[in-house]
């Protein structure tokens, strides 16, 4: 006769119930980068000025004094408008670096990537709720707070968008 043991079917795995969500110091979780800026703005002066005066002739002890009129005006007008706007789409996976005292979490991370001697660099820091991050462990980065992202390329591309130096010694000046 042979003996049987009986065995659960979890194992003691306790996996089944825990939340896999990033929520401690060394979990990582994906970034979603959408970010569009558009800034537009306009301005206009107009200014005129008109001065005339009118002397008449002197009498009496001023009679040499003779009558004369002067006028001046002045205008002046200015328009101006600037508009700018940008956007970044990627995705990067980012660490968490801190648990705050209210439950929020300080996080950051860096990507690069090299094509054909161009870097490409992305670099996150922010501050993230732990109930907006989503059960895939992705959050879009409208909902970082304090968020810096930094893209900057490096190669001959990245150089050739730079100013030279004479270029920026004389948009300094002027």
């Amino acid at each position: 006769m042979s003996v049987t043991e009986a065995t659960s079917l979890w194992n003691g795995n306790d996996e089944l119930f825990r939340d896999n969500k990033a929520n401690q110091v060394g979990d990582i979780l994906t970034v979603i980068i959408t970010e569009d800026a558009t800034a537009t703005q306009q301005a206009s002066t107009d200014a005129s000025q008109n001065n005339q005066a009118d002397v008449g002739a002197g009498t009496g002890i001023f009679d040499f004094i003779r009558s004369f009129g002067f006028s001046q005006s002045d205008s002046s007008n200015a328009t101006g408008s600037t508009s700018r706007s940008g956007s970044l789409s990627a995705e990067i996976t980012v660490q968490i670096e801190e648990e705050l005292a209210n439950g929020n979490l300080k996080i950051s991370g860096t990507r690069s990537v090299k094509i054909n001697d161009e870097t490409q660099d992305i670099k996150l820091t922010g501050i993230v709720r732990p109930e907006d991050i989503s059960p895939q462990n992705t959050i879009e980065s409208n909902y970082i707070a304090n968020a810096e992202i930094d893209y900057e390329g490096k190669g001959v591309i990245g150089d050739r968008q730079r100013q030279g130096i004479i270029s920026r010694i004389v948009a300094w000046l002027f």
